[in-house]
């Protein structure tokens, strides 16, 4: 191989190595989220009161950071038949047609647009949200980020993050007797 070939391939190497770095690869900024180290969780709500809450136990994703630590993507995708609530016939309901029809729509997913950091340990996610069909523009809210990605998604990432949705914006059957529209998700990196 002549030296200019060489130092081509050399130079190739080097810009597919740092491309990702630079992009918020493994080498300082990404995190692997499962069911193990991150939990969602509904709380559907009636009349202001929670009227009961419901973790998915199927869960993964990634999140990137940019190499200063700021801006990056998060990336979301929940298993709906996973649904717990701790009471089998409230399981069965919840994953019936009468609530999140788990059989046509397998899949809740979460595509960040932005990050946006205020301080190191707040931040506001901008995404679309894809549940039951329907894809929606929302921000969740994240506080008592405390996250080393440098780790590769090896050490914890705790946060909690919130946002709001109405089950009516996503044709979810919804009504004074089915739980109200109001719905809670919470997210919490443990």
């Amino acid at each position: 191989m002549s030296q200019v070939a060489r130092m081509k391939t050399i130079g190739w190497l080097a810009l597919t190595c740092l491309l990702p770095c630079a992009a918020g690869g493994s080498a300082g900024g990404y995190h692997h989220l499962t069911a193990a180290n991150t939990h969602v969780v509904f709380e559907v709500r009636r009349l202001g009161l929670r009227l009961f809450s419901a973790e998915f136990r199927q869960l993964s994703g990634d999140l990137q950071m940019g190499p200063s630590g700021e801006g990056g993507t998060l990336s979301v995708v929940v298993h709906m038949a996973s649904i717990d609530c701790h009471d089998p016939p409230w399981n069965t309901r919840l994953r019936s047609p009468q609530w999140l029809d788990v059989d046509k729509y397998p899949e809740m997913t979460f595509h960040s647009s932005e990050i946006r950091f205020d301080g190191a340990h707040h931040a506001t996610v901008q995404g679309e949200l894809t549940l039951h069909g329907v894809t929606r523009s929302l921000a969740f809210t994240f506080s008592d980020i405390d996250c080393d990605l440098s780790a590769g998604g090896q050490r914890p990432c705790r946060f909690s993050g919130r946002t709001q949705i109405r089950r009516s914006d996503f044709k979810l059957p919804h009504g004074f007797w089915e739980g109200g529209d109001v719905v809670d998700i919470l997210v919490r990196g443990l």
